[in-house]
């Protein structure tokens, strides 16, 4: 007896023990329709198996060439930040009293709020003149004047 022979019987007996023990599947073997289900639904299985290995790979070599930079994104900010100081670029966006309490002292900084407060106060009083200058020179209807007090009484 050859080693091929040997070893050929030993797997179609193993095999033949295994469909007998699950005759369902045996079942499904011999006939066309449950196998071509079942071959189906192996396709299927194998395609999903096949796309989350590809997602897999994708996400490895994202995460390879992102990691360089994420690595020297600290030096590029440290270099960004040197050279807005070495240009003195500051950003039109912060005002002055956006500033932070520990550059300057607290006095200066409660000096520029009251002064801020009154310049506020000031422009709200001329910007109220102005709206009783114009509700009393227009012909403004009385729907409209009660609508406006109630919503100036509520403040």
């Amino acid at each position: 007896m050859d080693f091929s022979e040997s070893i050929e019987r030993a797997i179609s007996n193993y095999f033949s023990q295994w469909l007998a023990q699950h005759f369902y599947l045996a079942w499904a073997i011999a006939h066309p329709l449950p196998s071509l289900m079942l071959l189906v639904v192996a396709i299927f299985t194998l395609s999903g198996l096949f796309k989350a290995i590809g997602r897999g790979f994708e996400q490895i070599w994202l995460f390879l060439l992102k990691t360089p930079f994420k690595l020297l994104q600290p030096i590029f900010r440290l270099m960004w930040s040197a050279i807005r100081r070495i240009f003195g670029y500051t950003n039109p966006s912060t005002s002055s009293l956006s500033a932070k309490p520990t550059q300057i002292p607290t006095a200066e900084r409660i000096d520029r709020i009251i002064d801020r407060l009154h310049t506020l106060t000031h422009e709200q009083e001329s910007l109220l003149r102005e709206l009783s200058t114009i509700m009393s020179s227009s012909s403004v209807s009385s729907d409209t004047n009660a609508k406006s007090d109630t919503k100036y009484k509520k403040m």
